[in-house]
């Protein structure tokens, strides 16, 4: 049946790459979870004669100050190299699998986040005998796109001041403001 919904379903496995996606360029040794991107809106109180009380109203595409942590499982010099260049974008690759509720079958669609930002922090973790050191790098996001199947489902560049949410630029009738 085409145009049927399908139920998102786990992440099966993912991989991490530093600025391209090729075999030379896949991240090794990082852990087995990312904490992904908390957008907040910027606002401002709102609160005025005759009102019932204060409103947060949130700036349409303005965001307040989002990281991301990059976990490893031990301090590598791959993880020191990302952590030193913050030119190089981090992408990552994920196969998500969907199950279609009438025939209960599985199937999978790519899910691809690339990220760029600046290092704010490094945790070098712990040396503990036997086992992993779980250091860290801290990113200030200034770009990220989340993808799902090829679909944008959203992407923001701080810089650029471009924003979309679920596939529709909320940014656009901005821009053509000013």
């Amino acid at each position: 049946m085409q145009g049927q919904r399908l139920i998102p379903d786990k992440i099966n496995s993912f991989n991490v790459y530093v600025d391209a996606v090729d075999a030379a360029h896949k991240l090794i040794g990082i852990s087995t979870e990312i904490q992904l991107v908390e957008l907040e809106n910027m606002s401002e109180t709102l609160h005025f004669a005759g009102s019932g009380g204060e409103v947060e109203s949130p700036t349409v595409g303005q965001y307040k100050s989002t990281d991301i942590t990059i976990p490893f499982n031990n301090i590598s010099v791959e993880g020191m190299e990302l952590a030193g260049d913050d030119s190089k974008a981090l992408i990552l690759r994920a196969a998500q699998e969907f199950i279609n509720p009438e025939t209960n079958r599985k199937s999978f669609k790519n899910r691809t986040i690339t990220v760029r930002g600046m290092t704010k922090k490094i945790d070098y973790g712990k040396l503990k005998q036997g086992g992993n050191g779980e250091p860290s790098i801290v990113k200030e996001v200034t770009m990220y796109k989340d993808e799902v199947d090829g679909k944008v489902i959203t992407e923001f560049h701080k810089f650029g001041g471009r924003t979309i949410i679920n596939g529709v630029e909320v940014s656009k009738e901005i821009e053509e403001l000013i």
